[in-house]
């Protein structure tokens, strides 16, 4: 266990000394003194002290700028400093003291945004550091002033001031600071006077001549007057040997050296604060620059110059250092050794004293595991016996004995004797008992009688136990009961077989495929639906069963992104062997074994013709074969904007059929359709490649000619109307004659919105009409006659600038549970329009003139706007809504731009999107089939709620249900008004519940108008009610707060 965990802990030792390695950050350390220096010494121990086992590689170099000041020499360095910093990179640079911040500060540009910690520097400003972008560190704030000033206070009676310095930059410094504290603090009764410009000789020579009453402040002197350079350390103790005075220090290194005291500077501490401001500079958290904070002096007396001079100290924070040793502190190695020598002993008899407890332990442990295992043998579930070399039984377990009964099992007689055993197994287990006195396990399957079970199936092993001399040898016999494990394999035997015949006989294509895209396996179905063999179809490629550039479903699910464990879908198409094609929707997965997809294909031939059908029919007349409104009016808009960019012209013809209601009313309207596909027959044998025919509807008929003038515009009209009114429609035996009144709008620079020139070319075919029939007009902006016409339908300009002013108003009308109560307020919002005298004019007046003339997506946006607004304005509502119902029109869900603005407005509300319920009627959901499953499908994906307005005005419209993801069904109210007399609506109302209700979409009964209605709605669970008898339309807002009002509702 021991070495177990030394082995870790090595491990984790070496881990971390790799990591560091792999770590470390390079720090260039540049020293202003020379190394040997006690303050640039004490310095770089503190620096190291911290850094050291932080993954922090010091490069340290010094200038020895004592000795050598020369400019010339300083200018070498910066050439060789500019070198190194050029070829190599550091994380850091420390520089201690001003010539090396000098030094740096000359290197600005090689530094970049490298960091540089300071330190040591006297008289700081920021100047001294101007081309470095990131500077921190410690500043010194040393005067010589303090040093004096203690002098006075430790010798009151001092009436001479010796003070030492030399010329160097360090020494005028100093000299200069004395100087100015000289002027602010003038003191006549003492003489100060400066030793410099002496020899060193000449300097300990006049130490021995100091006065009694005087003392001696060193600043620096390095350099004597004749220019010989001596270390301070061995200046200060020749010095202070000869000196008759005292003499105070700036430096605490000095100390050791003779000097009584002074205010001073460690070096040690300087150091310790630079390393700990670099760790945080490399740390990044040092985040603004420059960073500079003042390095802290403090009092230090040496306690030996002390007592050479008989001064005591009353200062009790100064620090007196170099005093004599305890005894303990100068035996303090010995009396570590013992210690250690003592904690070792007693580690070692600790750990013996464990070692004696773990083998009680392990004896204890020992001596229940015995017992276990008696416990385990006699209680186990598993058949278990101990044999002696004849095969009699020395013991049996509880389980073997209950088994058998007492019956089978016998003492007297070798096991393979027993009577629970057929003669087959006694042989195999005789030949087995044979064999196991070796060391490997024999292993077999047998069949036993039990006492009350039966016929059971044994899996058996025989295997010679461990023994020791003194013992016999033993066999142990082991049988664990299988009969359940081989009846449940027999049991998914049975079930693979009946899987195969489930895969192979499933009505859609199931395959598997490799990563190579080849199929590994494919059921019947697949095999059948494409013509071939399933031979044919294993080891192929799937791609070769495909139409040309579609893609494998690997790739396909590497590019989407999706993840292994979802689900992938698209729609392909197959060819078969005969060379036709199918169209199958792809379910992909990954499958359970590894690198293969489960494909799972549903033949959508027949719904991929369905939609190409619809799509037909969005753009098509459904009974002439033409284009359809909603086309025509979608290129009538890109033929204005053709115009508008270009200089070209075009022209629309609206055609209305004179008298045609004489042929629906005298031959019927089955009559009137083949007349009008007639028409449309003849229509189109005059259309160009530069006509676009529609039917707009009924007997109504347009044509936009493409790149023409006013002549060719006329002449085709007069080509209509001569073809028309030459035609002969015969229906059973009954001649009818046709003719058309023609309006034509030159499509121009003058043409306004499609929807003005639609309305243009209207007015002037009813001015056709008004003359007399089976003539053409055209349009001219300076016609009177049409003019009067536009006059008429004044109302779009009225909705226009009621829109601009704002004067469309929001009512609401409740929307009632049916048998339930709810706290929920429902209810659907309704647009009442008010004139400019006040008046409100009624939605059946200005709603169809907005859908005639294309206004109706305007009035939509603005209602979505409003009350989406107003609910923001009134957050109480929101918490009480259930869900406010908001009208859309036919136009609005094919407005690209509408459904764009409708899904933005709906994303960034405050309204939750399940409180939103969209509806839309009926036949603007099945005339613009496509749109609106889009538009539907992305408003689900919100979270709105879809409802189905008018719903079974077109009872067409139940085999287009289920492709609508719509929620609720709203009952058109021709059906639920007499529903309480009419038993053919009670009976269309009740059929059309029971259809949304096995859907899963709610209902909603419009026009309930008394309580028989609502009696007869609530027999057929009929969801919801809405009509007179809870209330008319009021604006929004007046209904909200009568809802909030009243109790909560139960109809």
């Amino acid at each position: 266990m021991v070495l177990r965990w030394f082995s870790i802990a090595l491990f984790l030792i070496s881990t971390s000394v790799f990591a560091d390695s792999v770590k470390t950050q390079n720090v260039l350390v540049i020293h202003s003194y020379h190394q040997g220096l006690g303050w640039t010494d004490a310095v770089q121990s503190g620096l190291e002290d911290i850094t050291a086992n932080k993954n922090i590689a010091l490069n340290v170099s010094y200038m020895d700028s004592k000795r050598y000041q020369s400019k010339a020499y300083l200018h070498e360095l910066v050439a060789i400093y500019r070198i190194k910093l050029r070829s190599e990179k550091y994380s850091a640079i420390v520089v201690t003291d001003d010539r090396a911040l000098w030094l740096i500060d000359q290197l600005g540009s090689e530094i970049g945004n490298t960091p540089v910690i300071i330190g040591g520097i006297n008289n700081y400003s920021a100047s001294k550091h101007q081309s470095i972008a990131k500077v921190a560190g410690f500043i010194e704030l040393q005067d010589a002033g303090d040093n004096i000033q203690l002098a006075l206070n430790v010798k009151p009676n001092l009436k001479q001031v010796f003070l030492i310095a030399d010329d160097t930059l360090t020494g005028k410094s100093m000299w200069q600071s004395a100087l100015n504290y000289l002027r602010q603090h003038p003191n006549p009764d003492i003489t100060f006077t400066r030793m410099g410009q002496y020899s060193f000789k000449e300097m300990f020579d006049q130490a021995k001549w100091l006065p009694q009453d005087s003392a001696v402040i060193f600043l620096s002197y390095f350099i004597d007057g004749l220019g010989n350079y001596m270390p301070s350390d061995e200046f200060l103790s020749q010095f202070t040997a000869n000196a008759s005075a005292p003499v105070f220090v700036p430096y605490s290194y000095m100390l050791n050296y003779g000097a009584l005291g002074g205010v001073v500077t460690s070096g040690y501490k300087l150091g310790l604060g630079l390393g700990e401001l670099l760790e945080q500079v490399l740390q990044g958290k040092v985040t603004h620059y420059p960073y500079i904070r003042p390095n802290k002096n403090e009092v230090m007396f040496n306690y030996q110059a002390l007592s050479r001079w008989g001064i005591s100290i009353g200062n009790e924070q100064a620090l007196v250092v170099n005093r004599p040793l305890s005894w303990f502190e100068r035996h303090h190695k010995e009396l570590k050794t013992l210690g250690f020598v003592v904690l070792v002993m007693g580690s070692v008899i600790i750990l013996l004293s464990l070692m004696i407890r773990h083998l009680r332990r392990s004896e204890q442990q020992l001596q229940r595991s015995q017992a276990l295992f008696e416990t385990v043998f006699d209680q186990s579930f598993q058949y278990i016996g101990i044999l002696d070399l004849h095969g009699h039984l020395v013991s049996a377990n509880l389980a073997l004995q209950e088994m058998l009964g007492d019956d089978g099992v016998k003492f007297d007689r070798p096991i393979w004797r027993w009577l629970c055993w057929n003669s087959d197994t006694a042989s195999q287990l005789n030949q087995a008992f044979l064999a196991a006195d070796t060391e490997f396990l024999l292993r077999f399957e047998a069949k036993a009688q039990s006492q009350n079970d039966g016929i059971r199936i044994l899996d058996i092993s025989l295997k010679a136990m461990p023994y020791q001399a003194a013992t016999e040898p033993q066999i142990l016999f082991e049988a664990r009961d299988m009969t359940s494990r081989r009846q449940m394999e027999q049991k998914l035997r049975e079930r693979e077989v009946s899987y195969h015949l489930l895969y192979e006989q499933q009505p859609v294509i199931l395959l598997t495929i490799d990563n190579s895209a080849r199929i590994q396996s494919v059921n019947q179905f697949a095999a059948d639906l494409l013509g071939y063999h399933k031979r044919d179809l294993l080891g192929h490629k799937i791609t070769e069963f495909y139409l040309e550039g579609i893609l494998p479903p690997h790739q396909i699910i590497s590019h989407s992104g999706v993840e292994s464990r979802e689900v992938w879908r698209r729609q392909v198409q197959y060819r078969r062997a005969d060379g036709e094609t199918v169209w199958v929707r792809e379910t992909v997965r990954q499958a359970q074994a590894k690198h293969q997809l489960l494909i799972v294909g549903e033949d959508i031939t027949s719904t991929r013709e369905l939609e190409q059908r619809l799509a037909y029919q969005a753009n098509h007349d459904y009974l002439t074969g033409l284009y359809n409104r909603s086309y025509f009016e979608s290129q009538l808009e890109l033929a204005l904007d053709e115009v508008q960019q270009q200089d070209v012209q075009h022209a629309m013809l609206y055609i209305d059929l004179d008298q045609f209601k004489v042929i629906n009313d005298t031959a019927g309207h089955e009559a009137g359709d083949e007349a009008l596909k007639q028409v449309a027959l003849g229509l189109q044998n005059l259309a160009t490649e530069n006509t676009i025919l529609a039917r707009l509807g009924g007997d109504e008929f347009a044509v936009i000619l493409r790149h023409c003038d006013e002549k060719q515009a006329l002449a085709l009209g007069r080509k209509i109307l001569h073809l028309l009114d030459d035609a002969e429609f015969l229906w059973q035996n009954t001649r009818f004659n046709f003719s058309c009144s023609l309006g034509i709008r030159l499509i121009d620079k003058t043409a306004g919105s499609p929807q003005q020139v639609h309305a243009q070319a209207d007015t002037a075919c009813y001015v056709a009409k008004d003359e007399g029939r089976n003539r053409l007009h055209l349009y001219r902006p300076d016609d009177e006659e049409l003019k009067r016409r536009e006059h008429e339908m004044h109302y779009v300009n009225r909705i226009r600038r009621a829109l601009v002013e704002c004067r469309f108003e929001l009512y609401a009308q409740q929307i009632a549970p049916i048998g339930r109560s709810s706290k929920n307020h429902h209810y659907e919002i309704l647009l009442r329009m008010r004139e400019l005298d006040g008046s409100i004019a009624s939605p059946g007046v200005f709603i169809p003139a907005a859908e005639r003339y294309n206004l109706a997506h305007l009035l939509d946006r603005y209602v979505i706007q409003q009350v989406l607004s107003w609910y923001q304005q009134h957050p109480e509502a929101i918490e009480k809504l259930g869900h406010c119902s908001i009208n859309l029109s036919g136009q609005s869900i094919g407005n690209q731009e509408f459904v764009k603005f409708l899904l933005h407005q709906i994303r960034h509300s405050t309204v939750p999107a399940n409180k939103i319920c969209l509806e839309i009627t009926e036949t603007a959901a099945i005339g613009n089939m496509t749109q609106a499953i889009s538009l539907f499908t992305q408003l689900k994906e919100l979270g709105c709620l879809i409802s189905l307005d008018d719903f079974g005005s077109g009872l067409s419209s139940f085999g287009y249900l289920k492709r609508m993801p719509v929620d609720v069904l709203k009952i058109d109210g021709m059906f639920v008004r007499d529903i309480d007399k009419d038993d053919m609506d009670f009976a269309m109302v009740k059929a059309i519940n029971e259809l949304a209700k096995k859907m899963g979409k709610q209902t909603v009964a419009e026009f309930v108008e008394n309580k028989a209605i609502l009696d007869k709605l609530e027999s057929l669970g009929v969801d919801y009610a809405q009509g007179y008898y809870f209330g008319q339309p009021k604006p929004l807002a007046e209904l909200v707060d009568d809802l909030s009002q009243e109790p909560e509702p139960m109809i």
